[in-house]
């Protein structure tokens, strides 16, 4: 098994702490990336122990220079996980025919989403099958929203 098929394997099991696996690049010279979350979000000690818990687990680990990190505020979405802790949010979709919405993520499931989008004061609801979906992504305002 390699080392990729081995860090999918620690993320499915029960020592993942209810981490979630983001995505997994093996890169040059024996450098593995890992992009892990969890529904609270992850924070630069928990990726330190969530290193610390793969280098163990993992007996090949050691054979490679191994990052953890969060994917990233300004990343596409590319798990599951990630739709289910955003519902609620703000969120950017892109369509594979280029068209942007923005608005509301109101649920997921299995192959699908759901948006809800203001327009000129009017709730418009939108779903969407991932399959026509080209990136979905947090949508970030710093406005202040107080008076």
């Amino acid at each position: 098994m390699s080392i990729v098929e081995d860090i999918k394997t620690f993320f499915n099991g029960p020592q993942n702490d209810g981490y979630f696996l983001v995505d997994v690049k093996a890169l040059p010279a024996d450098r593995i990336m890992i992009f892990a979350d969890n529904a609270k979000g992850i924070n630069i000690d928990e990726c330190s122990a969530l290193h610390r818990k793969l280098i163990e687990s993992i007996e090949t680990a050691g054979d490679y220079e191994i990052t953890v990190s969060s994917p990233g505020l300004d990343e596409p979405f590319k798990v599951a996980e990630q739709y289910l802790k955003n519902i609620g949010k703000n969120v950017t979709v892109l369509t594979t025919e280029g068209k942007k919405y923005n608005g509301t993520l109101l649920s997921y499931e299995t192959g699908k989403i759901t948006l809800e989008e203001r327009v000129k004061k009017e709730n418009n609801v939108h779903t969407f099958n991932l399959n026509n979906v080209k990136s979905t992504q947090l949508s970030l305002s710093f406005k202040n929203h107080t008076k």
